[in-house]
């Protein structure tokens, strides 16, 4: 093992993991399924009579430790240990977004009736209250390193994946002059993927080194810390997708537009529009999760560290369990979506949006999206689009992005410019995806 505190260790791989969604997309009138994912009431009165989706994936990354220039990330000899710029402190953050969308797709029943049925496989990872300063500290050579004493403080790392496959109504509830509402709901039939997740309570740390035998230098901590796998991994079994029933999910959303009297004007009727949703409402089961508490009082040596194949061998061998308990249920990433879209002239749009947590990341087995600010100027017509988003990012600033849409497909990202442009780059995000649109008749 790496020359690093296990725990931390851990904890700061999941800084890397490749990966909100669709920004500047999302809250184009010609987004289709993807819309409905952050808003079901987006499924009734929208531009298609049938909307397709074959393929869409969306990933984001971002952390408040590590930037990185990429267009020396993408050169094949990038070491990030020693070209990444650091950003160590006591609470240090990070979170991962994967979306993956199967076939799907949404149909007009009548003018104020639709549904939508889609599959989807997502990931989220979220990493808080990780003691950065620590991290530092033990990454450092042995032989190079002062004795220290540090608090661990709390951190908090969790992983969860599922499959869903959702069925989602929409309604019109208004048409009455300039005032327009529509509703709409999602009920999601989840199945169980990989939950993992690791959580410490009080922890400190004090590291004293050995002079004349650095594989005897001494690590000293306190607290207690859970550890938990939906899969076997003290027999050693890799990770795999369950897919067993596991649970029932929901979205509930509203969207009011004002609009013009003219009902043969070209393009969209609304001057103004406000959206609003809840998604994300549920639990997952995991029936075989096994949670194992240890009480980390104790010493431990860097040859220990160094021994050890991995870090819940590590924690069998040298710590005390006081505790195991099996079948946990884990929540979705219950959020907050809102959207004001402004229509300029039929073709440019102005929108901000924000994207919002109902889940307290600190709690154990919390996954919860990043909160998230942004503003989009965008140009629309029924065969093309193409948005510049600007997002405040709850962990890593703000990102600027690009992207398009021409037909059936759909390319972006909402971090695209900010990534090229950067020298400290703490967020990077992509998008794309291939549909089979039906236009309604008019244009």
């Amino acid at each position: 093992m790496k020359k690093t505190l296990h725990f931390c260790c851990f904890l700061c791989g999941f800084f890397y993991a490749q990966g909100q969604s669709y920004f500047g997309f999302r809250d184009d009138n010609y987004a289709g399924i993807q819309g409905v994912l952050f808003n079901p009431s987006a499924i009734v009165d929208s531009k298609y009579r049938a909307d397709v989706t074959l393929f869409s994936a969306s990933g984001t990354a971002q952390n408040d430790l590590y930037g990185v220039n990429f267009n020396d990330f993408l050169k094949s000899n990038y070491d990030i240990d020693k070209q990444a710029s650091k950003h160590f402190k006591s609470n240090n953050n990070g979170n991962m977004n994967i979306d993956i969308l199967g076939p799907s797709f949404m149909l007009n029943i009548t003018p104020i009736h639709s549904i939508a049925v889609f599959s989807r496989v997502r990931s989220i990872t979220n990493v808080v209250n990780v003691n950065g300063e620590l991290i530092d500290e033990v990454n450092k050579d042995i032989d190079a390193s002062n004795s220290f004493m540090l608090s661990g403080g709390s951190p908090n790392g969790v992983t969860n994946s599922w499959a869903e496959i959702g069925v989602g109504y929409g309604t019109v509830l208004m048409d009455r002059d300039e005032h327009f509402i529509k509703g709409g709901i999602t009920l999601k039939y989840l199945m169980s993927g990989v939950n993992g997740y690791i959580s410490g309570s009080d922890l400190s740390v004090a590291f004293t080194r050995n002079n004349a035998f650095p594989e005897l230098s001494e690590y000293y901590s306190t607290g207690t810390l859970k550890t938990a796998a939906s899969y076997d991994y003290a027999s050693g079994n890799d990770p795999k997708f369950d897919g067993s029933p596991a649970g029932i999910g929901a979205d509930l959303g509203f969207t009011y537009e004002y609009r013009t009297n003219c009902h043969t004007c070209i393009g969209n009727r609304y001057k103004f529009k406000a959206a609003a949703s809840i998604t994300d409402i549920g639990k997952i089961n995991y029936k075989n999760l096994v949670e194992n508490t240890y009480d980390l009082t104790g010493r431990v040596n860097q040859q220990d560290i160094d021994d050890a194949d991995d870090i819940f061998e590590f924690f069998d061998e040298n710590y005390t369990k006081v505790s195991s308990r099996k079948g946990v249920k884990a929540n979705l990433p219950t959020a907050l979506h809102t959207s004001f879209d402004w229509n300029i002239d039929n073709k440019f749009y102005l929108n901000l949006s924000g994207d919002f947590s109902l889940v307290d990341a600190n709690k154990v087995n919390r996954i919860s999206i990043a909160n998230s600010i942004t503003f989009t100027p965008r140009y629309e017509t029924r065969q093309f689009s193409f948005y510049v988003p600007v997002t405040w990012m709850e962990y890593s600033g703000t990102q600027i992005g690009a992207g398009f849409r021409a037909g059936p497909l759909f390319v972006g990202s909402g971090s695209l410019v900010s990534n090229f442009l950067s020298n400290n780059s703490k967020a990077t995000n992509v998008y794309i995806g291939l549909k089979l649109p039906i236009y309604q008749n008019y244009k």
